[in-house]
């Protein structure tokens, strides 16, 4: 398979290097920026073009989005005309009008989008579900999810902080959280979110999800001191139901409490980025359609984002569509 890679940014990297560890073939990036396209060239071992206009239909099979997300919508547009297979980051897009858009690019087109929910591939994460489907703690009656870290300054022009370019701290981080709990409960009945400023962006956020017998927090966070964690990233999640929890803090171990039993589960050490890459790659290969993480497996944990949204503007509770 062959994958034109289209930005060489922060995500661009990361998805190279998974490429690369799949041995999946790089056909070229498509970067405007001359010092980021000549890095990752050299890194990668691939052509550049500055352009997508330039990348030929028989040049790639697939590309694979890492632009900022207001970018997502044309991207997808024109990719969706030359290649059978797209796989975007996350979010997918910034609001309905352009979901509604993408809905009609995937079925008028024929063509494979694949979002990079990439919770849905973490070890921790993926086992939790399987435990919780299987009866390990009984009903989901509560669930806590946290990340945070400090302000993140890769993006290009920092249009991270950018909520017109971003979507800002829900869309682009309590994301993951929000689209997990989707996974793993379906959509909720209501959402409650609130939100803490800085000058230019939200730097905190506390939402509640409230299911029929099962609530969840969601708490995110850009606003963690500069040497918190050693800079890195702090995830965790919780899973109280009417027999146990289960408790994931990230790596490789995972908690199970049934009583006053406590187990510690090892879990097989995979990269959750190359997870969902090869999960990509090998629905190509053996040309199936990407369901686990498809475009429309996303439209749930959309709706709830843009409903937090409206809360957190609101300041009350709002029913998820």
């Amino acid at each position: 398979m062959r994958v034109a890679i289209w930005g060489a940014g922060k995500m661009g990297q990361v998805h190279g290097e998974m490429y690369q560890k799949i041995k999946a073939d790089i056909a070229c990036v498509i970067e405007r920026d001359p010092v980021k396209a000549q890095i990752f060239s050299e890194k990668f071992s691939c052509r550049v073009l500055d352009s997508f206009e330039k990348l030929t239909e028989q040049e790639a099979d697939a590309v694979d989005i890492c632009l900022p997300t207001n970018l997502h919508l044309e991207a997808i547009k024109l990719a969706a005309k030359k290649c059978r297979a797209i796989f975007c980051e996350k979010p997918v897009c910034l609001n309905a009008e352009e979901y509604l858009q993408l809905k009609e690019i995937g079925g008028k087109e024929s063509c494979g989008i694949m979002v990079g929910q990439v919770l849905r591939f973490w070890n921790g994460y993926v086992k939790s579900k399987e435990l919780l489907e299987a009866g390990a703690i009984g009903a989901p009656r509560m669930v806590n999810c946290l990340r945070r870290q400090k302000m993140p300054g890769w993006s290009k022009e920092n249009w991270l902080m950018d909520p017109e370019k971003s979507g800002g701290l829900l869309m682009d981080l309590s994301i993951h959280d929000v689209d997990y709990l989707y996974w793993i409960l379906g959509i909720p009945q209501k959402v409650y979110s609130q939100v803490v400023h800085n000058d230019r962006t939200t730097v905190h956020n506390i939402m509640t999800i409230s299911y029929e017998n099962c609530c969840a927090n969601v708490i995110g966070s850009w606003g963690m001191p500069e040497a918190f964690g050693g800079g890195e990233l702090e995830a965790a999640l919780e899973i109280i139901g009417d027999n146990g929890m289960i408790t994931y803090k990230g790596g490789d171990l995972l908690e199970v409490i049934q009583g006053n039993k406590k187990e510690i589960i090892k879990l097989e050490h995979t990269d959750g980025y190359e997870e969902e890459l090869r999960y990509f790659v090998r629905s190509i290969n053996e040309n199936q359609y990407p369901e686990r993480a498809d475009l429309y497996s996303v439209e749930g944990t959309m709706n709830i984002l843009w409903a937090a949204l409206e809360s957190s503007e609101k300041g009350q509770a709002v029913t998820v569509i």
